[in-house]
């Protein structure tokens, strides 16, 4: 078999001629295979049912997300496609198998009261402090994802209506409102302190202190760096603050379809699993504090 570096380059290349996919896309699905590439030490004749499932086990247990998942599931479908394409493997693989039931497990969150912990140990005395904290209350105003608020524009965002453009997904766009705090504090920020770190001339609304745009990766280091701060003990990152966004939005008694367009899900069945976040947390609350449940238990316990 090639070379795994020449593989990959022309991976990259299936998938941006034959498939069309965006720049973004490749890079995500090519850095998926290479990581799957990892797993395997190079040998893609080892491609099988046991060794994929080892692998999105692998992904569980060093923390990712069931969307992240199944996001490398679809990624190596299209290497396998391409593998038989290019005759470089020596046998058919069948992908088409359930995830593991060890991975359908409910998105977890933060409660309102560990948001504003982690927010409230932000110093906005300091101008980048206070840009990190309108970054993370724009997050938890609107539900953004990650590579959504570094890709804010000066153009995205309306004053006058309280509201930000946001692009997501296959160049969807929503409108998002923002609450009060989170409404005044980019204004200031884009007023009063962004302006001391723009020497390039960005139109990107969050700059570092050179101007140049910040990263993904700078976000989730915050992002963990102000939740140890705040003693949470939760595996913090960009994305539980949009699960976060979600489940206190319909605790709030906002509806199924609201939140489907504040967060820019074409299929409302995958907002719907912040549905079942409430109903297990009802059932947590239900067996906590319904009589006839203590009283079951204890009557099962005197029958041991």
């Amino acid at each position: 078999m090639k070379a795994i570096a020449a593989i990959l380059k022309d991976f990259d290349l299936f998938l941006t001629v034959e498939k069309g996919l965006s720049e973004k896309t490749c890079q995500d699905y090519t850095g998926d295979i290479k990581q799957f590439s990892e797993h395997v030490k190079g040998n893609f004749n080892e491609l099988s049912e046991p060794v994929i499932v080892s692998f999105i086990l692998f992904l569980q247990e060093h923390g990712y997300t069931i969307s992240s998942i199944l996001r490398k599931m679809s990624s190596l479908k299209l290497f396998v496609k391409f593998l038989e394409k290019k005759g470089l493997l020596n046998k058919n693989i069948d992908l088409d198998f359930d995830i593991p039931k060890k991975l359908k497990t409910l998105p977890d969150q933060l409660s309102v009261a560990e948001v504003i912990k982690m927010l409230n140990v932000i110093n906005i005395e300091k101008p980048l402090e206070f840009r990190n904290r309108t970054m993370l209350e724009l997050l938890y105003a609107t539900g953004m994802r990650a590579s959504e608020i570094v890709g804010l524009t000066l153009n995205d965002f309306d004053e006058h209506t309280g509201t930000v453009k946001i692009l997501g997904k296959r160049n969807k766009e929503r409108l998002v409102p923002l609450y009060y705090d989170a409404l005044n504090l980019l204004i200031k920020y884009i007023k009063e302190i962004r302006p001391l770190f723009n020497k390039k001339r960005s139109n990107y609304i969050f700059i570092s202190r050179n101007g140049l745009k910040l990263s993904r990766q700078f976000l989730w280091k915050i992002i963990k760096n102000y939740a140890i701060e705040a003693g949470l003990e939760k595996n913090i990152y960009p994305h539980l603050i949009r699960h976060s966004f979600a489940t206190h939005l319909l605790e709030g008694g906002a509806d199924l379809r609201s939140v489907q367009s504040l967060l820019g899900h074409s299929d409302i069945s995958t907002t719907q699993i912040y549905t079942h976040v409430n109903v297990a947390r009802l059932r947590n609350e239900y067996n906590k504090r319904h009589p006839r449940v203590n009283v079951l238990k204890n009557n099962t316990s005197a029958k041991d």
